[in-house]
């Protein structure tokens, strides 16, 4: 799962949209941001009647309710290999793919108890983007997304099973869109990044807090390099 990223620059993270986005970005008073969690409001790039627009959408998709009065918990991820069947995922992703910033993304590690965090980034610290399907709100919701994940690159397959489908400039605004992709050019763009282009390392398990946020957060713990 990809649950927890960082957005240090919204301006930079969004520049090949700028002009785009310019009335967005002078409204949206952005401070760096180091352990990005579900639930909470942050940026996402959406299209509305053929034009990109900058939106503050909660992160992580509600479910269909099982039964009156139930809340299951939101859905922050969406499996790229089943976008089109799933019922929950496959109106979204036919009609609603969102680009959601970042600069970086967490995976977490199992060694037997423990939860041990590493942070992933691209080599040269790019921002870039996650594709994202997101939802419209409703009286009681508001618009939310869910990041798309994809299978893992030999780089995150020592930590995790899964990882985030990351889009850069030229893949983000294909995968952008208000109308449905072919699956074959939807599966092309959710490939898992080539590891040599990624760099990562341990970092301390205060990032397993939610409500922890700090520069230290993405520093490498006791020289732990991937």
């Amino acid at each position: 799962m990809c649950c927890r990223y960082t957005l240090k620059d919204l301006a930079a993270a969004v520049a090949g949209f700028y002009e785009q986005l310019s009335e967005g970005l002078a409204d949206a008073a952005w401070s760096p941001r180091y352990n990005i969690a579900i639930s909470q409001r942050v940026p996402a790039i959406v299209r509305r009647r053929g034009r990109a627009e900058l939106a503050s959408l909660a992160f992580g998709l509600p479910p269909p309710p099982r039964s009156p009065g139930d809340k299951p918990a939101v859905l922050p991820n969406a499996r790229a290999d089943t976008l089109l069947t799933r019922p929950t995922f496959r109106e979204a992703a036919a009609w609603r793919r969102c680009l959601v910033p970042a600069d970086g993304f967490y995976e977490w590690e199992k060694q037997g108890r423990a939860r041990l965090p590493h942070y992933f980034t691209l080599k040269d610290r790019r921002p870039f983007f996650f594709a994202g399907i997101w939802q419209a709100g409703a009286d009681d919701t508001p618009e939310s997304f869910a990041i798309v994940t994809t299978g893992p690159n030999p780089l995150l397959a020592a930590i995790h099973d899964r990882m985030p489908v990351m889009l850069g400039p030229n893949s983000g605004p294909a995968w952008l869109g208000d109308e449905p992709l072919a699956p074959a050019r939807l599966a092309q763009l959710c490939r898992p990044l080539r590891a040599d282009l990624m760099t990562g390392h341990r970092v301390d398990s205060r990032v397993n807090r939610v409500r922890y946020e700090a520069p230290d957060c993405i520093e490498p713990v006791n020289g732990f390099f991937d």
